[in-house]
């Protein structure tokens, strides 16, 4: 699928829309090859814990395509050490979430750099429209509910990895996160 995918990205034809359809919210994950019935069940089953549509829960990273498209990894396989990566595309789970950590007063913590840095990787996909709990520096016990739901369907009926997730508000700030990836992997391609 790589080789294909990186054909895709030098077709002009395809807009970033194209390869984001085709590769990220359609088809079967690489994880699931040839047992497409469990992909179901784990969406359905994130998908009732967070009382949302199917359709707003997608798998993405490694575990969906086989290779990474993070510009951090970029074209690494999925291996035994990589996790399924999960995304809730709601308002409501988002905003449920922004609301919990609306008391969150960080000035009240001591913080390494380190902290600092990570809190200001959070604000940055935040403003994106994007929730990764995992930027938190610290151990925040309202945002400690997430991990403790995706700990406990990791390394269980979906195979031996760790499984996390992400809260996007809307799908547009879904597109427009994975279309810009897209974009600068391209350009990447072509110069290459």
């Amino acid at each position: 699928m790589k080789t294909e995918f990186k054909k895709d990205l030098l077709d002009v034809s395809l807009s970033d829309s194209d390869i984001l359809n085709k590769y990220i919210l359609c088809g079967d994950p690489f994880i699931f090859t040839g047992n497409v019935g469990l992909y179901a069940n784990l969406k359905s089953k994130i998908a009732q814990h967070f009382t949302i549509d199917i359709t707003k829960v997608h798998m993405v990273g490694s575990a969906k395509l086989g290779f990474s498209i993070a510009r951090s990894k970029l074209w690494k396989s999925f291996n035994d050490e990589s996790d399924i990566d999960m995304v809730v595309i709601s308002e409501n789970v988002f905003d449920r979430l922004w609301e919990e950590m609306s008391d969150l007063n960080i000035s009240l913590y001591d913080r390494t750099e380190q902290d600092d840095q990570k809190f200001n990787s959070f604000l940055k996909y935040f403003f994106r429209g994007w929730i990764r709990p995992d930027l938190l520096p610290l151990r925040y016990h309202k945002t400690q509910l997430w991990f403790e739901y995706f700990k406990g369907i990791s390394y269980k009926d979906f195979g031996t990895y760790k499984i996390t997730g992400a809260i996007f508000r809307n799908e547009f700030f879904f597109r427009k996160y994975h279309e810009t990836n897209i974009n600068i992997i391209r350009k990447g391609v072509e110069h290459a």
